[in-house]
């Protein structure tokens, strides 16, 4: 009995993963930005306790400025995009759905101010 509990509550949690969705763009001209990199991060929910399971994935944005990820787990997870000639881009977000997609403005980068 005990055995057929754990084994339902195991598919459960296997079920639960989102395929995502993360589409970079220029804030400026909202052009895709390519080869973006982009790098997410499983924080918290209920596969975070289950060991031998991946966390964190990397990738580069293709032509279009996406990437696609299958199998994250749904929870909080932290997205950071980093592109030449752009602000380095980060934030949580929330994964609740099977489909998911993040857009993520990137924005130039500051202006220098020194003292000297």
């Amino acid at each position: 009995m005990v055995a057929l509990a754990f084994a339902l509550q195991w598919a459960a949690a296997a079920s639960e993963t989102s395929r995502l969705t993360i589409q970079v763009f220029a804030e400026a001209d909202k052009k895709p930005v390519a080869s973006a990199h982009v790098v997410v991060r499983f924080v918290s929910g209920k596969k975070l306790f289950i060991k031998d399971k991946r966390t964190s994935w990397e990738a580069q944005t293709n032509r279009r400025g996406e990437v696609v990820l299958d199998d994250i787990p749904t929870g909080q997870i932290e997205v950071q995009v980093i592109a030449k000639g752009y602000q380095t881009f980060g934030d949580n977000f929330q994964l609740k759905n099977t489909d998911e997609q993040v857009t993520v403005l990137l924005k130039p980068p500051a202006k220098q101010v020194s003292a000297y």
